[in-house]
């Protein structure tokens, strides 16, 4: 039998992702909710990732301790996360867990108990959590780098939200919030692996059936590209940098050409980047190269962690390597950075997590799940003049947006090495 997957929509609009996976033993799920950082304002900061934390305090019907009693009991993993533009709550265990698992996950969203004293108290853990990425200098830059480029974006807002929001939490604001967005047309329940698929819907069907469509579609908030220069002074041991540039949505046909040319720059082992600055110069602890996409924007960024005696040089070679790139890269690298890429989507599709993932997000996002095959063929079809030719439009070197956070230089030492004016 070969994979199968079938779209499920209920009478109020929640759609349910069902792809039976030949020759699995287990079951990934997942129900994915279009409230996201993005979708907040800067009064309420932070409410998604905080309902996210408070789903998992206790039900109507199941305390804290009952959830991870049951989630020990199935073996398996639950958890959860918040992103920009979703969060997810989901679950990967033995095929005969995944009724239990799935009813689990339900209630939690369904029927949150949300006191006051559990508020409380993850007021406390979610300021927690703040300050330890405040601890870290790659989180700490990429927080900065986000809220300076998305510059008066939500876009660029910290998904945790400030100690301030925070504490401005009530029991009235999350109830308001899950109200608003906790609905069937921002709702993906996907499931992957070996299931029984009745059994799954009915419990949907349970559990979500009398939800009210009330027509708030996901739609992309507004967010301009910023360039500019930000720094951030931490005594960290060593310095993180960010160099980025306006990148592609989504939804851009040219979004697996900037995944190529982030393999080739510098998010593979053989990369320009990687083999320059790091393996031959010795300038870099790490140095990564990403395209960040979402639904209407996007950024390329390369990452590099290094020390502040090193940061001239690493930046110098850095800009040269950019600027170099669209007139020198070779059909052997475009052909290397097209069978990475391929083999790692294929490979990750042999993951059931990774299929209900994929399924889930490109529902939410989309509306549609690009066909397997329709992928790998964008990507090998991809020519060495589009490469280039994106390339060019993206790495333009006049449009640099950069972040350095730890025992930094001034903003005018850093536009001097920039070529910024």
């Amino acid at each position: 039998m070969a994979d199968k997957t079938e779209i499920i929509t209920l009478n109020n609009g929640l759609r349910i992702v069902a792809q039976e996976k030949e020759g699995a033993k287990t079951c990934s799920l997942g129900v994915w909710v279009a409230s996201g950082s993005c979708f907040e304002t800067p009064e309420t900061a932070g409410t998604s990732h905080f309902i996210e934390h408070m789903l998992f305090r206790g039900t109507k019907t199941r305390s804290a301790l009952d959830i991870a009693v049951e989630t020990d009991e199935m073996g398996g993993v639950m958890n959860a996360y918040t992103a920009k533009e979703m969060t997810c709550f989901y679950a990967h265990t033995l095929s005969e867990h995944m009724e239990k698992a799935l009813d689990l996950i339900c209630d939690m969203i369904m029927n949150p108990l949300l006191s006051e004293e559990d508020i409380a108290l993850e007021k406390g853990v979610i300021k927690e959590e703040i300050a330890m990425y405040e601890d870290s200098p790659e989180d700490l830059c990429a927080d900065v780098y986000y809220e300076n480029v998305w510059k008066g974006s939500m876009l660029g807002s910290n998904i945790l939200g400030t100690a301030k929001t925070v504490d401005s939490v009530t029991r009235e604001s999350l109830c308001a919030h899950m109200k608003k967005f906790y609905v069937p047309e921002r709702t993906v329940v996907s499931i992957c692996g070996k299931f029984n698929k009745a059994a799954a819907i009915e419990i949907c069907k349970k559990h979500f059936s009398g939800l009210k469509n009330t027509g708030f579609r996901v739609n992309a908030p507004p967010a301009e590209y910023t360039p500019g220069i930000t720094c951030v002074k931490k005594d960290f041991m060593q310095n993180q940098l960010i160099i980025g540039f306006p990148g592609v949505s989504l939804t851009d046909s040219r979004r697996h050409a900037a995944s190529l040319i982030a393999s080739i720059l510098g998010s593979a082992s053989s990369s320009r980047l990687f083999q320059r600055i790091r393996e031959e110069l010795g300038l870099v602890y790490s140095v990564d190269c990403a395209g960040v996409s979402h639904l209407n924007t996007g950024v390329f960024t390369v990452c590099m962690g290094l020390g502040e005696k090193s940061e001239k040089q690493a930046i110098e070679e850095t800009l040269k390597i950019i600027s170099d790139f669209p007139n020198s890269v070779t059909e052997r690298e475009l052909a290397v950075a097209k069978e990475q890429t391929v083999s790692g989507f294929i490979m990750s599709l042999e993951s059931v997590s990774s299929c209900a993932a994929r399924n889930g997000r490109s529902i939410l996002l989309y509306g549609k799940i690009i066909p397997e095959d329709e992928v790998v063929n964008q990507i090998r079809a991809i020519t060495l003049p589009q490469l280039c030719e994106t390339a060019r439009s993206m790495l333009d070197l006049s449009k640099i947006s950069f972040c350095a956070a730890g025992k930094v230089k001034s903003k005018s030492a850093y536009a001097k090495l920039l070529g910024i004016n």
